[in-house]
């Protein structure tokens, strides 16, 4: 914890994450684990809680849709992943010329609103610019236009269990809910 002392001035030199303080004992800065380097004979304290830094370009990042326009998606970027998200989410914007490498007629035949979508981020500043167009990358999770109920994939389509409406999407390679064979609605 900060200000817990960790060793005095003479056993070892302060490090990344310490200070020394005026009566020459090295105490913590920052919440974290000790870490005592006999060779330099330096402390130092790895931090427990790692700073969420922006993406960068070449980055994959997930986002949840939250806006759909004639050739834009403006996506709310959450995180690296959906079992880390970030403190605040960040804006991304998704292209129709991003999406795929084949032709869409419409945006909405690739995303819509409230999709859970995995991207390449692009750029390195916000808003940051996605694209879809490699197969790991595109819809993960997508709900049902008419009913709501989460979609499953099923042969490159998505299908609603719950009223068997059948929606495109530009579907990526790791979507999280796969139709069983022999489901009631086809």
């Amino acid at each position: 914890m900060p200000g817990e002392p960790l060793c005095v001035e003479e056993e070892f030199m302060p490090g990344p994450g310490t200070y020394l303080d005026d009566k020459g004992v090295v105490r913590a800065a920052i919440i974290g684990e000790p870490v005592f380097d006999m060779a330099s004979r330096r402390v130092s304290v790895k931090p427990l809680v790692r700073k969420s830094a922006l993406p960068k370009q070449g980055d994959a990042v997930v986002g949840i849709v939250a806006a759909v326009k004639e050739d834009v998606a403006i996506v709310k970027v959450i995180g690296f992943d959906i079992y880390a998200p970030f403190k605040n989410p960040i804006t991304g914007l998704l292209h129709i010329s991003q999406i795929s490498d084949q032709r869409l007629e419409t945006i909405y035949d690739a995303v819509k609103l409230g999709d859970l979508i995995r991207a390449r981020v692009v750029n390195s500043y916000v808003p940051l610019l996605l694209s879809t167009k490699e197969p790991r990358m595109g819809v993960i999770l997508a709900h049902c236009s008419r009913c709501g109920a989460v979609l499953a994939k099923r042969d490159g389509t998505l299908i609603c269990s719950a009223c068997g409406n059948v929606e495109t999407r530009k579907i990526s390679i790791d979507y999280m809910v796969t139709a069983r064979r022999g489901s009631k609605k086809s």
